[in-house]
């Protein structure tokens, strides 16, 4: 049974964040399957030509860029290197959401396609115009919500900002670089955690989805990286 890390709220995370080893778990379950599908990808190695502007090439090249991308912000979270790590989210759901557009069957699709191969931005709005499309409103203002909420990570707002900083005497601020960087908070490291494993999640499934790898493959990878026992919980959930 996997790590109870996978599928756990940012915020209840925030909350109870001295789950070190169930963290861990998670860490080498989370390396594990991104490993896994990497290598899964890469068996499309010397498969597609440098001039070719296939749905599929833009897919592999998309695909191994999500995986990479999400492997290393969990060494980086495993390091305790949480700045980097967080600006890592929001690319991954950009990434995700635009092969997502690619593979609608739709005039837009084709159009933004074109567009990448020409090296041009396809901004994230036309993710969000997609959904409205096909999957309505709702849905897509819960991926703006969600997108703007990673974006704060981006553009290190102040909220973001102080996910580094603990309170010394008189509440003055102290920064996590401070002594070697013994100071970084568990809650910012157990919610960080928790919003890469719904990202790895996501990202699974879209890889099924636009046909990266056969549900097979993204399943044997699931099952291969889940350590066989879950850690328990040390501490009750407040």
């Amino acid at each position: 049974m996997p790590s109870i890390v996978w599928g756990r709220h940012p915020q209840e995370a925030y909350d109870n964040p001295y789950e070190y080893e169930a963290q861990d778990q998670f860490c080498r379950e989370a390396k594990a399957l991104l490993a896994d599908l990497n290598i899964r990808l890469d068996q499309y190695t010397l498969h597609y030509h440098r001039d070719d502007q296939s749905l599929g090439k833009a897919t592999w090249m998309l695909a191994l860029d999500l995986v990479d991308s999400l492997l290393e912000c969990a060494e980086l979270l495993r390091e305790k290197r949480h700045r980097p790590a967080s600006r890592l989210f929001r690319d991954a759901v950009e990434t995700m959401d635009l092969l997502k557009v690619f593979h609608s069957d739709t005039e837009r699709g084709r159009k933004a396609l074109d567009a990448w191969y020409q090296s041009k931005t396809i901004p994230h709005r036309e993710s969000r115009a997609y959904l409205r499309e096909m999957e309505g409103v709702d849905v897509a203002n819960e991926r703006r919500k969600f997108y703007d909420e990673l974006s704060k990570f981006t553009h290190r707002t102040y909220r973001a900002l102080m996910h580094s900083f603990s309170l010394g005497r008189d509440d003055l601020l102290v920064h996590d670089s401070h002594s070697m960087n013994v100071l970084v908070l568990p809650q910012t490291i157990a919610a960080y955690l928790a919003i890469l494993a719904d990202l790895i999640i996501q990202s699974s499934a879209c890889l099924q989805e636009s046909k990266a790898l056969l549900p097979y493959e993204v399943d044997a990878a699931l099952v291969t990286s889940f350590e066989e026992n879950t850690i328990p919980r040390r501490f009750a959930s407040q």
